[in-house]
């Protein structure tokens, strides 16, 4: 038991000493020529590192100026050769404007003693030192100390970087770009006085000569130029440059020489902003372009209402116009009809109408004959019921001979069809009809006078009925509030006719057959 405690504490008095230990750090300095560790043989030398990064951190210089410092970060393999490690040289070489090239040696204060840190963790420093100039290109690279012998290999890393120019945020601000006249605004305005034009702008600090290019078009390649001397400091100077009477389109440039950039200082353009003379006095380029911006708008502006009361004037006794408004979802409308019906002049027609004009999804039970036969009937009858905003039933009315040898030549048996759907159709929602808070859902439309020859069920009696085109009106407002009630929107459906509309007599209603005919034909064909 004593042996045991004896040896507990030897432990954690050398655990003790080992926490106590200094851990190694670096001092960097600057470098020139080669590292002294090179004149001399070494038996064992450190690896390569592991990773070498940069980047661009900001810093402030003074009060002033602003700019970047490049922050190099790397980190030690993990072998037993960082026992012989004692320095790492970094060298960075800058090309650009101007090429530069230095190196910095970072002394490593302690002898490694492990291979990692604390936690299992890699070995990692890094140097805050190099500056940053605008636009340049920088290769870094750094190897371990003492280095390779001679014909060995000599491992080292390296990476490149770039700094912004002087319209980055942070470099704008630094001594390089300030100097060269980056923050500087001229605030260049011009004025044409007759023959002559004024050229007026703020001067710099930074330097006293300026040269003032003047254009008299677009096109011009040989400017008017104009070397101008000022004092040292940040005031208005204006300059007056002689030019043809008839030349309006006016460009300026002005080249200012600074010492840091010479003759190769950034240009700062500027145009012509008044015109002068006797008879008018100042008129300013930005009014007058304001000026004629509005008279363009108000010319287009009567243009569109002119034309549009010509076209509504022309063609308001011939059509039916449709205006939607805010128009979010369409109207679902499901479409029961009996066999008196003519499917493919009647139905059709008036289902082409819902959808072209008052923007409606249509259902029609020869539309969905796939669905029918999979679901059934009645199951095919509930969903319908469910998604449908309006359920129309279509009046039975006279016969046409012409049509009604057209529909049996193209659908045959469909009327037993679509008899026997408007019966299981009606017992279906027969007893929803007597429902006062669901009859609003229900409608009947004729193309004729509703009389007391109609065949359709007494039970139909109750529900709203609207004979088309004299009932258009009140068909098409009830249609459209069906849709805001499901699902509250504030879409309204607007229709308009001349007063001399009636409903649809046998003479139109024969045009209808004739213009539809082929078409609906097409569309039976493919539903078949």
């Amino acid at each position: 038991m004593t042996l045991a405690v004896g040896i507990l504490l030897i432990l954690v008095l050398s655990s003790c000493g080992s926490w106590g230990q200094d851990w190694p750090s670096i001092k960097c300095g600057f470098e020139t020529g080669p590292a002294h560790e090179l004149r001399k043989w070494h038996s064992l030398t450190p690896a390569d590192l592991h990773n070498l990064s940069a980047q661009l951190i900001e810093t402030e210089v003074d009060t002033h100026f602003r700019s970047y410092l490049i922050n190099i970060s790397w980190s030690l393999s993990m072998d037993a050769s960082i026992k012989e490690l004692t320095a790492t040289k970094i060298c960075v070489m800058s090309k650009g404007i101007r090429e530069h090239f230095e190196c910095i040696r970072c002394n490593y204060t302690e002898k490694f003693q492990s291979q990692t840190m604390l936690g299992n963790r890699r070995w990692q420093f890094h140097y805050i030192g190099f500056p940053v100039e605008p636009e340049m290109f920088y290769s870094i690279s750094a190897y371990n100390l003492p280095p390779a012998n001679i014909y060995e290999d000599s491992p080292s890393k390296s990476i490149k970087l770039t700094s912004p120019g002087c319209k980055d945020n942070v470099m704008k601000y630094s001594k390089s770009c300030i100097e060269v006249g980056n923050l500087w605004n001229p605030n260049i305005t011009a004025c044409k006085i007759e023959a002559e034009v004024e050229v007026n702008f703020t001067t710099s600090s930074l330097g006293t000569k300026y040269t003032i290019l003047l254009y008299e078009c677009e096109k011009c390649d040989v400017p008017i130029e104009r070397d101008l001397t000022t004092k040292i400091n940040e005031t208005r100077t204006s300059v007056r440059i002689p030019v043809s009477d008839q030349s309006n389109n006016i460009s300026v440039q002005i080249i200012p020489y600074f010492a840091k950039c010479k003759y190769d200082c950034r240009r700062h353009k500027g145009t012509l902003t008044c015109v002068q003379n006797h008879s008018n006095g100042y008129i300013t380029i930005d009014s007058t372009g304001r000026y004629v911006c509005f008279i363009l708008v108000a010319l287009f502006v009567t243009v569109c209402v002119i034309a549009a009361v010509v076209f509504f004037r022309n063609h308001g006794t011939k059509k039916i116009f449709f205006h939607h408004a805010e128009l979010q979802q369409p109207v679902k409308v499901l479409v029961i009809y009996p066999k008196e019906v003519c499917f493919q002049h009647t139905v059709l027609a008036f289902a082409e109408f819902l959808q072209k004009h008052c923007q409606s999804d249509v259902i029609i039970d020869m539309w969905q004959k796939r669905r029918i036969a999979e679901q059934g009937p009645v199951q095919w009858l509930a969903i319908q019921k469910e998604i449908a905003d309006k359920i129309i039933f279509l009046s039975s009315r006279y016969s046409i001979t012409e049509c009604d040898a057209v529909c049996h030549e193209s659908i045959g048996n469909h009327k037993d069809n679509s008899e026997c759907m408007f019966t299981l159709a009606f017992n279906f929602f027969c007893s929803d009809m007597k429902n006062i808070s669901s009859l609003h859902k229900y409608m009947v439309v004729s193309f004729n006078e509703i009389n007391s020859k109609d065949t359709l069920p007494s039970a139909l009696n109750s529900c709203p009925k609207y004979c088309l085109m004299k009932d258009i009106d009140i068909f098409c407002r009830d249609l459209s509030s069906s849709n805001r009630q499901a699902h509250g929107t504030n879409r309204t459906l607007v229709c308009g006719w001349s007063p001399t509309t009636k409903c649809i007599q046998t003479e139109e209603y024969n045009i209808l057959c004739s213009t539809i005919s082929t078409r609906s034909q097409q569309q039976q064909n493919m539903i078949l």
